[in-house]
């Protein structure tokens, strides 16, 4: 996604908004490109991450529920984050909302045809992320980033439920009429641009 994100960008480049932004990995990204990026995410621990690790002047990192955002933005942008929300066909909708006429959508969730993972699964996954981050980011971080991904929010990422490609498809495709559809890494993604003349969404 890191790489892959300054390629899909739109030519008007005012405001961003990264919807479930984790600690602020791509939303420093954007910075480079936008005048201001808004980065929001439900979880409290993570933003408060995110605003130690990667600070920008043009950045402003938001708790929030993606259904409370508001406002118009050249380019809205998700990753890996919508297969935790409990209703998504309506979250879409609103996320539709959120890019401006003339802006773009590019939101990107792991497929699986497997709707759910066990605890004991994503615990595994958890500890292997440990080692390779103690050595990738040194033991503080790497200790920091398992305690906020294991607990609480393990048992939310229990209950998160995934689409098939197809399922992705027709989801994302009834939300964003016309969009094209990339993998992007791991990931199945949805790319959308607002038609200029608003009468045509």
């Amino acid at each position: 996604m890191a790489d892959w994100l300054p390629t899909v960008l739109p030519e008007r480049r005012r405001r961003a908004i990264d919807l479930g932004c984790g600690a602020g990995r791509h939303a420093v990204i954007l910075a480079d490109y936008f005048d201001q990026v808004d980065a929001i995410d439900l979880s409290g621990p993570m933003i408060r991450l995110a605003r130690r690790k990667r600070s920008r002047p043009n950045v402003s990192y938001l708790e929030s529920d993606i259904l409370d955002v508001a406002g118009q933005y050249d380019f809205v942008t998700s990753s890996a984050t919508l297969h935790h929300v409990a209703e998504p066909a309506l979250v879409l909708m609103h996320i539709r909302t959120l890019v401006a006429v003339g802006g773009r959508a590019a939101l990107a969730d792991t497929v699986s045809p497997r709707p759910a993972n066990p605890k004991w699964w994503l615990y595994g996954g958890e500890v292997r992320k440990l080692a390779r981050n103690l050595v990738r980011r040194g033991a503080g971080d790497a200790w920091e980033i398992f305690r906020l991904s294991t607990g609480e929010w393990l048992d939310h990422r229990a209950s998160d439920r995934y689409l098939s490609r197809d399922g992705f498809e027709r989801l994302y495709g009834a939300a964003f009429p016309g969009g094209s559809f990339v993998r992007v890494g791991g990931q199945h993604c949805v790319i959308w641009d607002r038609p200029e003349v608003t009468g045509l969404i």
